[in-house]
């Protein structure tokens, strides 16, 4: 039987040996790669920082704008001036020449500084204003509405609790008329004239009068203002209309005295209580014939053109409608007419 050789434990240290240095060297030839790749990169990011820095960009811009403009010879200055002309730049050259000399030349010296005398503009035209208030509503609902179809800016004045009172007041609002309280107040020939319901008499508490005159407010809807209706009493009496006239401030309520009185006093009270005010100017149709009316209007106008505006109050009377309806037509070129509001003013 064969006897196995063994090996010499010579042998076998050198082959470890041999396997540590074979690793050792790999190890090795990692290590310089990597060595390498990381020099390399730092090579590039060296290289773009120098090339690509702001700074780097600003010094060589400088330094390309330090260095002295280039002389160019002839043969440049002969293409750059074939050049110019065949892209029409003399022409622009010259252009540009002419506007320099123009502004040099426009320094306005020595020239005419007189002012010149123009002509004054035409002055504004104010056509003269006139305002028609129908008194007594509230009781004849045909011939009122007929009224308020002549014109809208006519203004209507109707008495409390009459039977048609609101009815036509609603009515005569929605067709965009202007409403006022036709205020009863106490006449002298009282009581052999009675004003009606909810009258301002002179015997009345101011208590009592207050009280009837929020009555009397209340029960007109989309009332502006108030006229009186009778009181060539009342309106004569300084107490008790700065009482009315409290009430009418604090209402916003303007007040349009009818003037049935010489000697009334609703322009002063307006005054110490600070309420818009105006007076009649005309009445219209006191004496009921179409002739007389017609001429009242006409007085009603030169009025208004004498002294730019006038107030005229009629009645629902059947000869008003029809003179109102001729007539009114014509006034539109001589006058406008305006509701009452736009005529009133606090007193000075």
């Amino acid at each position: 039987m064969a006897t196995k050789k063994k090996i010499a434990p010579r042998k076998k240290k050198d082959r470890r040996k041999g396997q540590r240095r074979s690793i050792l060297t790999e190890f090795k030839k990692i290590l310089v790669g990597i060595a390498i790749l990381i020099f390399v990169c730092l090579t590039i990011a060296m290289i773009a920082d120098i090339f690509l820095s702001p700074k780097n960009k600003e010094k060589k811009r400088t330094a390309v704008q330090n260095q002295p403009p280039r002389v160019e010879n002839r043969m440049e200055k002969s293409v750059k001036k074939q050049v110019s002309e065949k892209m029409g730049l003399n022409k622009i050259n010259t252009l540009k020449e002419k506007a320099k000399n123009i502004l040099k030349y426009e320094v306005f010296e020595d020239i005419d500084h007189t002012v010149l005398e123009k002509p004054t503009p035409p002055q504004k035209v104010h056509i003269p204003k006139i305002a028609i208030i129908i008194d007594d509503i509230g009781y004849d609902k045909k011939i009122s509405l007929a009224l308020g179809n002549l014109n809208s800016n006519i203004t209507f004045s109707v008495l409390p609790f009459a039977p048609f009172g609101k009815f036509i007041s609603e009515k005569l609002y929605a067709k965009g008329s202007q409403l006022m309280l036709h205020l009863p107040m106490e006449p002298v020939e009282y009581p052999q004239i009675n004003p009606g319901p909810g009258a301002i008499l002179s015997s009345m508490s101011p208590d009592v009068l207050i009280d009837q005159l929020e009555k009397n407010i209340r029960d007109i809807p989309h009332i502006d203002g108030v006229n009186n209706h009778m009181g060539s009493k009342l309106t004569a009496r300084s107490d008790q209309m700065n009482q009315i006239f409290s009430i009418l401030k604090k209402e916003n309520l303007f007040f349009v005295d009818s003037r049935t009185s010489a000697e009334s006093k609703c322009r002063p009270s307006a005054r110490l209580l600070k309420v818009k005010f105006a007076r009649r100017d005309v009445f219209l149709d006191n004496i009921q014939n179409t002739d007389y009316i017609a001429g009242q209007l006409k007085k009603l106008v030169a009025l208004a053109q004498k002294n730019g505006s006038a107030i005229g109050i009629g009645h629902p009377y059947d000869v008003t409608l029809e003179t109102l309806s001729k007539h009114l037509p014509e006034l539109k070129s001589k006058v406008e007419i305006v509701r009452a509001s736009v005529l009133t003013a606090t007193p000075e």
